[in-house]
């Protein structure tokens, strides 16, 4: 009997600022891009799955063909380093995702046989097929984007449940309908909003609780664009009994009866990207339609519901000078925010943020590892580089001091249960071991 042709998918870790992969005993949100590969996979294949920031690579076994991923440029050059390994062992190295797709071809094709741009679920079967004649191409660009509403169950049996948290992923939107100039999602799927249909999700959402686990985490860029949509969801997402977190769009804060809907539903934590409290850091960014004066108010609706907040925030903007770190700091713990994620502006290739710097000379540090959120890698424009990177740590290691975890965790209004509480705890503990290594918190 002819054996399988093996195939293993790797999701990269990000690297230390010493250089090396980043590990932990558990990766406590997985991604989904790895699992669709897998479904899109045919049988006559062997596949594993691995995230590499909680297992081990199995560099002793010989694999056929190697597909890596790698969010952020971090992850992508660690995602380079094992291209280049396994190129050498004889595996042939496939390389795609969405910082590889935006950034320049020729830095990956160095390091890979193959590059996959943009969305691959109707490009994977074409690159195996041409593998098994041995007629890989170097490139693979999707010429229209898939559609969403047919696309297969995640194979959520390729997780190694002792390696992965009690989260699953499932996506019910792809893409973000904005502009914001920094936003490397919104220029991979060209500011596009496309939605599933509700079966599908529902479907994917009963597999993933296959796995013994009732906590879902939406992969979606912005869930929350499409009130009809949301509501629809919602209430099919109801008899799930489940429990869920995502990303979303502020404006939701002001909806009572959508914020009610999504508790009931079972959601219990959002992420919002407020990214700056300055309203010309806002307007350099075009996202001057997050208004700043009513984020207290949101905020406190949204708890007023039950509903955990996550912020994610930038500094470094143009309209930044050096108070932008006290600001922030007191507009998160004013707000008690429980898990804040903060930014240094980068400038990613293939953004309009990268050619704008690019255009002005203001690009200082070309090394692409650090190129993660927490270094700074141009020149601000009312503060130096020295003084965003000082500023962004100092601010961090103030935020994660146990007397502010207290202070933002104490008292708080959300309705969470025991174990939700004490995973945002638990959560707000393993960030602050990150920031004490410099670790951008979220990375991996």
């Amino acid at each position: 009997m002819q054996k399988k042709p093996k195939i293993l998918l790797i999701n990269p870790t990000g690297l230390y600022r010493n250089g090396k992969p980043i590990t932990q005993s558990k990766t406590y949100l997985p991604g989904l891009t790895m699992l669709q590969l897998g479904a899109y996979t045919p049988d006559h294949f062997e596949v594993k799955v691995i995230s590499e920031s909680s297992e081990k690579i199995p560099y002793h076994e010989h694999w056929d063909l190697v597909g890596i991923g790698g969010m952020g440029g971090s992850g992508l050059v660690r995602g380079w380093q094992l291209a280049d390994y396994f190129k050498n062992k004889g595996s042939k190295v496939v390389m795609g995702g969405i910082a590889a797709s935006l950034c320049h071809q020729e830095w990956t094709l160095e390091h890979a046989h193959t590059l996959v741009t943009g969305e691959a679920e109707d490009i994977w079967g074409t690159v195996l097929a041409d593998f098994l004649k041995g007629e890989m191409k170097q490139k693979y660009q999707m010429t229209q984007p898939p559609d969403i509403t047919k696309f297969k169950t995640p194979a959520y049996h390729l997780l190694n449940k002792r390696n992965y948290g009690f989260w699953r992923p499932v996506q019910a939107t792809r893409g973000c309908p904005f502009t914001c100039t920094f936003c490397s999602i919104s220029e991979f799927f060209q500011q596009s909003y496309r939605k599933r249909s509700i079966e599908q999700i529902i479907r994917d959402v009963r597999a993933a609780k296959k796995h013994r686990t009732r906590y879902i985490t939406f992969v979606d860029d912005n869930i929350g664009v499409d009130f009809k949509f949301c509501k629809d969801l919602w209430e099919a997402l109801i008899p799930e009994d489940i429990i869920w977190a995502s990303q979303c769009s502020l404006q939701i804060g002001l909806n009572e009866d959508m914020l009610a809907l999504a508790y009931k539903s079972g959601c219990r934590i959002l992420s919002f990207g407020v990214e700056s409290v300055n309203k010309a850091s806002l307007k350099s960014i075009d996202k001057e339609w997050n208004n700043p004066e009513s984020y207290a108010k949101a905020f406190s609706n949204i708890k007023k519901h039950g509903i955990e907040i996550s912020t994610e925030m930038i500094v470094g903007i143009d309209g930044d000078d050096k108070n932008v770190f006290e600001d922030t700091f007191n507009f998160l713990m004013n707000n008690r925010i429980a898990l804040p994620r903060l930014y240094i502006i980068t400038p990613v290739p293939g953004t309009p943020f990268y050619r704008e710097m690019e255009a002005e000379g203001r690009i200082c540090d070309r090394d692409f590892s650090k190129y993660n959120g927490g270094d700074a890698v141009f020149r601000p424009k009312q503060m130096t580089t020295q003084e965003l990177q000082h500023g962004y740590w100092k601010l961090y290691k103030q935020l994660y001091s146990l007397p502010n975890i207290y202070k933002r965790l104490a008292g708080n209004e959300a309705k969470l249960s025991a174990f939700m509480r004490l995973f945002v705890w638990g959560t707000n503990l393993h960030y602050r071991k990150h920031i004490k290594h410099e670790i951008t918190p979220g990375i991996v």
